[in-house]
């Protein structure tokens, strides 16, 4: 069995970041999306960095989709070494102002999905019986809340605390369980806005390195948490976050 990753979210941003660097490093990638339409960006970095990533169709809030994605992947692979759950959705509304349609989209994708997601790889690397590794991207907002993202913190909050709970079911089956916390990172996202330049002073005022992160900083931490240098790590929140969540 090839040491193959699959990355949900993988069309721009962190998780087309984080695929081609994985692909850098040796791994059999699978970068998903729910648009396919939208894995040009994709394409064209893996194929300037002369690396292969597949692209599978996936929607991390159907159950039928993750199943039909993962036997794929099995079957071509063998199995699955590496789950990075990276898809997620951003929420700016006061709580007194959202829907509750709204809430329930984001807790659905950035949760829910997470949790399908890796119920369904940790059920294929359980029965094969050789470990892996899954790794989910939070925030420090699952720790630090915002202004205007209710729906946001909690859903990263919850997958700080599913992290954990999974680290302890899964341990005694060699499978180790972690979360990358990024701090303000500009991904260059074309269907996500950067923060305004005045947010993005402000919060540097606030991180002792003084600077945004970038998509290669996240990719480097995730490539950590999937690699023989973190047999022992399980459980962990990192956060990439230049000191942020420090003080």
């Amino acid at each position: 069995m090839t040491d193959s990753v699959l990355i949900t979210g993988a069309s721009t941003g962190l998780g087309l970041e984080t695929a081609v660097y994985l692909a850098e490093r040796g791994f059999k990638v699978y970068g998903t999306m729910r648009n396919l339409e939208r894995r040009g960006n994709l394409d064209a970095e893996a194929s300037r960095r002369n690396v292969s990533v597949e692209v599978l169709q996936l929607d991390v809030t159907d159950k039928a989709s993750i199943d039909r994605t993962v036997s794929t992947i099995v079957e071509e692979s063998g199995g699955i070494y590496g789950l990075v759950n990276n898809a997620g959705i951003g929420q700016q509304r006061s709580f007194l102002e959202m829907e509750e349609d709204e809430w329930d989209r984001v807790l659905s994708i950035n949760l829910k999905g997470s949790f399908l997601c890796a119920q369904a790889v940790a059920r294929e690397m359980v029965s094969r019986g050789s470990g892996g590794r899954i790794v989910s991207i939070v925030s420090t907002a699952g720790q630090n809340a915002r202004l205007d993202a209710a729906a946001y913190c909690a859903s990263k909050a919850g997958l700080i605390h599913l992290t954990r709970a999974l680290a302890l079911e899964l341990g005694p089956h060699g499978i180790t369980v972690n979360a990358v916390g990024p701090g303000l990172t500009i991904t260059g996202s074309p269907i996500r806005d950067a923060p305004s330049e005045m947010y993005q002073a402000a919060f540097l005022r606030e991180v002792p390195l003084s600077r945004t992160g970038t998509p290669r900083d996240i990719a480097q931490a995730v490539a950590f948490l999937v690699s023989p240098h973190a047999d022992y790590v399980t459980g962990q929140v990192i956060f990439v976050d230049g000191g942020y969540s420090a003080g």
